[in-house]
């Protein structure tokens, strides 16, 4: 099968987050995606989403995607706002995927929820609601000290470098040295700030 083509999964997106809004269910754009709009482009074939989602919620939502022309399992979101893990929904049709991610209890996530911001994603305006500049950051780090994917480290680099001037550096420092990754933001920063120099 073919991967996912960009302008796709975007509409795949767009649909995802006008039910979410739609049903007034709290939500935040993280990963790659979060990273692509703030930093430098480059492929992504999902989509996260960090959502605030109650069991009084899924019914409306599993509705809101109906099979066969969505892959989504109403048993599957119940067991993973449980057991607080990833679900997805997926468009066989194009391949497109979104994992939503019920949101966790850790320290940082929680607050990086309640610092999330309305940005426009895409030349027709539309817009949603995303983890700061900052705070993708930090997320990056951490998930790079957890899975050593490189991605991670070159998103932070990309970020860096087309939100220069515009991050505050300070508050990514304490962020970053609370989550355990403070060390590897300091090396990062200091290449991209002599990159810039020259």
């Amino acid at each position: 099968m073919e991967p996912v083509r960009d302008y796709e999964l975007k509409a795949f997106f767009t649909h995802v987050i006008e039910v979410l809004e739609s049903l007034g269910i709290p939500y935040m754009v993280v990963g790659g995606f979060a990273a692509i709009l703030y930093g430098e482009p480059r492929l992504t074939i999902d989509v996260d989403i960090v959502v605030d989602m109650k069991p009084r919620d899924i019914g409306l939502f599993v509705k809101a995607f109906p099979i066969p022309e969505y892959y989504i399992s109403e048993e599957g979101i119940r067991d993973s706002l449980q057991r607080r893990y990833p679900f997805n929904v997926i468009q066989p049709a194009t391949g497109a995927k979104v994992d939503l991610v019920p949101l966790p209890p850790d320290q940082f996530t929680q607050a990086a929820f309640q610092r999330r911001q309305r940005l426009t994603y895409d030349q027709a305006g539309r817009s949603a609601t995303f983890i700061t500049a900052e705070d993708i950051i930090v997320a990056k780090l951490v998930a790079h000290r957890e899975t050593e994917s490189d991605k991670h480290l070159r998103d932070v680099r990309g970020v860096l470098v087309t939100q220069w001037g515009e991050i505050d550096l300070g508050g990514v420092a304490r962020s970053a040295k609370a989550s355990g990754v403070l060390e590897q933001f300091e090396k990062i920063l200091a290449a991209v700030q002599a990159e810039i120099e020259e």
